[in-house]
């Protein structure tokens, strides 16, 4: 095994590990590749063109291209091949959206507050709302890509 500090956030499966290396590789390249057309466009072209701003949305959009490789992979759920796992799974799957939902409620309630007015109450039911959905929606996207992945390769 290769020395590296990236060995404790990697998975131990090799496969995850090479998948997810090479995702991360594909994102290092990319936010390269953005970032030197976008000091061309500010330093040659003379755009105006806020590269603080940039400069801090480039991580959080690395993070996100790594995350939805990997949910679109369908490389998270290696051991659903059988439609008896893919029904537990999912169950797994409803059961964990809606106690990140409740979590992340109690979270949100914290930092934010007893609400003083209508506007913050409605953000405060619906942002758990939305990240309850989004939670669902991509843990099912990746344990549907996850199970037909997996069930191709069990039939050949």
């Amino acid at each position: 095994m290769i020395r590296s500090f990236l060995n404790a956030f990697l998975p131990e499966d090799e496969y995850k590990r090479l998948r997810i290396l090479y995702f991360m590789a594909e994102t290092t390249f990319l936010s390269v590749i953005i970032l030197f057309l976008l000091g061309f466009l500010k330093y040659f072209l003379n755009f105006n063109l806020d590269t603080d701003f940039i400069l801090l949305l480039t991580p959080p959009i690395m993070l996100a291209y790594s995350y939805f490789r990997y949910v679109f992979s369908g490389i998270e759920h290696t051991e659903v091949s059988s439609k008896n796992e893919y029904m537990k799974k999912r169950r797994t799957a409803v059961i964990r959206s809606l106690s990140m939902g409740v979590i992340f409620s109690i979270i949100f309630l914290i930092v934010k507050g007893i609400p003083n007015n209508w506007n913050d109450g409605i953000d405060l039911i619906a942002m758990p709302i939305i990240f309850t959905v989004l939670y669902f929606l991509f843990e099912m996207i990746s344990l549907k890509k996850s199970y037909k992945q997996n069930k191709n390769l069990t039939d050949d």
